[in-house]
């Protein structure tokens, strides 16, 4: 499993809470690197990163932004993981950007994303646990813990890596 390492936090922690994070949001020309759809129709499942220069590349969903990290030289030509600043995801049930690194992810849900099985990412567990109850879920995840054949599995339907 290839490891991300942690980027200093953009916004204020509050111990097992992702913080609200403040960072660009997707235009209407912005498309997100990996599949190419356009983040901007897709709010409620954006996903960004942040790089030392003010450039942002936005994301359909969690899944594509991971997909991203794990394959940096594929989709992001001449950029380096160390000059990333800042990393957000949508939460679920707030829709706010939340710092990804802190943020706890639950997979094999019922609910699907724009590009099918996500990651759906949460602020606390309080809400992943909820959230894994109301849809059938199976799993919760670390930033840490995901991995690109996660990713992967999921595109095709799978759960049961590691």
């Amino acid at each position: 499993m290839l490891m991300l390492p942690a980027l200093p936090s953009l916004a204020t922690e509050k111990p097992g809470v992702a913080s609200v994070i403040d960072l660009p949001k997707a235009g209407p020309r912005d498309r997100c690197p990996v599949c190419g759809m356009f983040p901007e129709r897709y709010p409620d499942w954006a996903a960004t990163v942040l790089f030392q220069d003010g450039h942002a590349d936005h994301f359909d969903g969690a899944k594509d932004f991971f997909k991203y990290l794990y394959d940096m030289p594929k989709y992001a030509s001449g950029r380096k993981r160390e000059q990333i600043t800042g990393m957000g995801v949508t939460g679920y049930y707030a829709a706010e950007m939340i710092d990804a690194q802190q943020a706890l992810y639950v997979v094999g849900s019922d609910v699907l994303g724009p590009m099918g099985h996500e990651l759906v990412p949460h602020p606390d567990m309080y809400d992943a646990e909820a959230f894994m109850r109301d849809h059938a879920a199976i799993k919760i995840v670390r930033f840490e813990d995901t991995s690109m054949e996660m990713m992967l599995g999921l595109d095709e339907g799978k759960f049961d890596w590691g």
